[in-house]
């Protein structure tokens, strides 16, 4: 009874301050025209709580009723090609949608970027997309996919295989909607980026996804999702 209270009183406060926020910000503020790179005390605080969301959830087994990610070993092999397959869509996916919105003439991602002119600057910047980066990856690609299907295995499932018996396609249903829906709620959080940001957002968010999957571990997403950040912003830098 307490690991129910204590999974549905996470899960819902995930939702309630971190998932819906995002979603909801561009139809409160202003579009934001610019980007100063320096990261607030909330970005380092917000991925210190993801450190602990993902620890007592791969580690202590306090959360889930299994593990959401394996925790054998696989070949180097496995995880480079994951990371760089993975990174390659992401700098493609971002190159198709600004050319689509240059041609279209559509206002997508932000427009100018405010680099740090000083040392603590730029290892607050450093630090912040990591952060930033980790943060993101345990709440969209590892916590909530599980935490959906944690949910509906725990309400319907049962329900369906006590009525026709049938455990596996129930399964693979449950499985796409919350691999869908999880995907869906990391691109809309990326709505202020106006709608090639959002479908941009939407492929990343996949071929992230594919890749936790493949290698089974959550720091190779981490790792692709930051490096792929700081291409961004230093491609933004060399072009200004």
């Amino acid at each position: 009874m307490k690991k129910n209270f204590l999974f549905y009183l996470l899960f819902f406060s995930v939702l309630l301050f971190f998932v819906i926020p995002p979603i909801g910000a561009p139809f409160f503020v202003e579009r934001q025209e610019a980007l100063v790179a320096h990261y607030p005390v909330s970005v380092f605080l917000n991925a210190g709580i993801a450190f602990l969301i993902y620890y007592f959830s791969q580690n202590r087994a306090v959360l889930f009723s299994e593990m959401p990610l394996c925790s054998e070993k696989k070949p180097v092999f496995v995880y480079l090609s994951a990371a760089s397959v993975s990174f390659g869509v992401l700098c493609l996916s971002s190159v198709v949608f600004e050319i689509l919105s240059v041609v279209t003439g559509s206002e997508s991602g932000i427009h100018q970027v405010l680099f740090p002119s000083d040392v603590l600057g730029a290892v607050n910047f450093i630090l912040g997309v990591c952060a930033a980066a980790f943060f993101e990856e345990v709440i969209y690609r590892f916590f909530l996919p599980s935490a959906f299907l944690e949910i509906l295995k725990r309400r319907l499932l049962r329900k369906s295989v006590s009525r026709n018996g049938d455990k596996s396609a129930e399964n693979r249903r449950l499985w796409l909607f919350c691999e869908g829906i999880s995907v869906l709620l990391f691109a809309a959080g990326h709505l202020y980026l106006g709608v090639f940001g959002f479908l941009n957002a939407l492929v990343c968010g996949i071929a992230l996804r594919v890749c936790i999957k493949k290698a089974e571990s959550l720091w190779i997403p981490f790792a692709v999702h930051a490096a792929y950040n700081f291409f961004a912003f230093t491609m933004m830098y060399l072009i200004r």
